[in-house]
């Protein structure tokens, strides 16, 4: 009996086991082709999920958080130095992927400061990693693409203005020629920042003046204009001063950009164009109202020796511009340039009047209490 019974129960552990074994011979089919087959292209290659350039076409497309993983904190509960150890960690990341976290900040994590702290670390490696050409192709797409929020886009486009590269500005000049929305097209051709404290180098200036030189855009005109002036290379400086002081009138938009930006040079690889243009020109002339503030508010003695050398040859009475440039003009200090030195007796002038002229402006600034 007992036999009997050991046999009984024998059996059904076997069947229990092969039951058992069924059952999880079946499990894998419940799930679906298109999951299986994701899987393994994953485990196939680890690194796609990684490496692959962002959705540009699909912004929507991103992956959801996982909830079983604890959310981390905001940026604005960060303290210093936790957002620092974020980002230093992001902008070891190639391109693609640096930008793609800077979407994700906002569109996955709902972290509008962290996105906004991500747009200055892309702008950063733009300046450091040269991106490949299609990167830039994915850029341009994701810019025009109306798909793509205007917000999303615009902070593409303040990072590529912030960037000032060959490559960010070239891409944004494209996307102001090309784009069909208008407000992205003004967007990028405002090209804002630009040329600012010389940022983006002498590099930047033959691109500018290609378009300078090509487009009837009012807001290129005006971009391109103040990123030359900014930047202050003598090619750059010569085609705004042709604009300034043309005199036919058939291109006023030009002309009044030109004068606009000439106001913001300040750089001393400046002075020659500016300075040629004070030859033979006597005091009352459009050229040197326009040139003479212009250098005068450049530092450095290349500048106040070209305005002094110039009131040297001339005959005319120049007292009045001669007040105005060293009293209201000038940026440093007069006692510390060729202004002081023009009192010397031994200094030549063509007309008297001019070194008393100076005389008396340097009385006036120390009486104004200005040293």
């Amino acid at each position: 009996m007992k036999t009997k019974h050991k046999i009984i129960l024998a059996s059904l552990v076997v069947l229990l086991g092969g039951a058992t074994a069924l059952w999880l011979q079946k499990e894998p089919s419940s799930q679906s082709p298109q999951s299986g087959n994701s899987r393994s292209q994953t485990a196939a290659n680890p690194s796609d999920s990684v490496q692959a350039p962002p959705a540009m076409h699909t912004p929507g497309l991103v992956p959801a958080p996982n909830p079983s993983v604890p959310p981390q904190k905001k940026f604005d509960e960060m303290d210093v130095l936790a957002r620092m150890a974020i980002k230093r960690e992001i902008a070891k990341q190639d391109l693609p992927a640096i930008f793609r976290a800077m979407l994700d900040a906002e569109r996955v994590e709902h972290d509008d400061l962290k996105q906004m702290h991500l747009q200055t670390t892309f702008t950063n490696a733009l300046t450091i990693k040269k991106p490949t050409p299609e990167f830039l192709e994915q850029m341009y797409e994701f810019i025009i693409n109306p798909a793509n929020s205007k917000f999303e886009r615009d902070l593409l486009i303040g990072a590529l203005e912030g960037a000032a590269t060959k490559e960010s500005v070239d891409l944004l000049l494209r996307v102001a020629s090309t784009a069909t929305d208008k407000k992205i097209r003004t967007s990028a051709a405002t090209l804002a920042g630009v040329g600012a404290g010389g940022r983006g180098g002498p590099e930047l200036s033959p691109m500018l003046e290609r378009t300078w030189r090509e487009t009837s855009n009012p807001t290129l005109l005006r971009s391109t204009a103040s990123g030359m002036a900014e930047i202050g290379t003598p090619s750059g400086i010569e085609l705004l001063l042709s604009a300034a002081l043309a005199t036919d009138d058939r291109d006023k938009e030009r002309q009044i950009a030109a004068k606009a930006a000439l106001e913001k040079v300040y750089l001393r690889d400046a002075v020659p164009p500016l300075t040629a243009r004070l030859a033979n020109q006597p005091p009352t002339s459009e050229a040197v109202k326009l040139v003479a503030p212009i250098l005068a508010r450049i530092n450095g003695p290349a500048a106040s020796e070209a305005l002094v050398g110039w009131l040297r040859g001339r005959p005319e009475n120049a007292a009045p511009l001669v007040q105005d440039l060293i009293l209201q003009r000038m940026l440093g200090d007069p006692f510390e340039s060729a202004w002081a030195t023009a009192i010397d007796p031994a200094v030549s002038f063509s007309n008297e009047e001019n070194r008393k002229a100076i005389r008396d402006a340097l009385d006036a600034y120390l009486a104004g209490g200005k040293r």
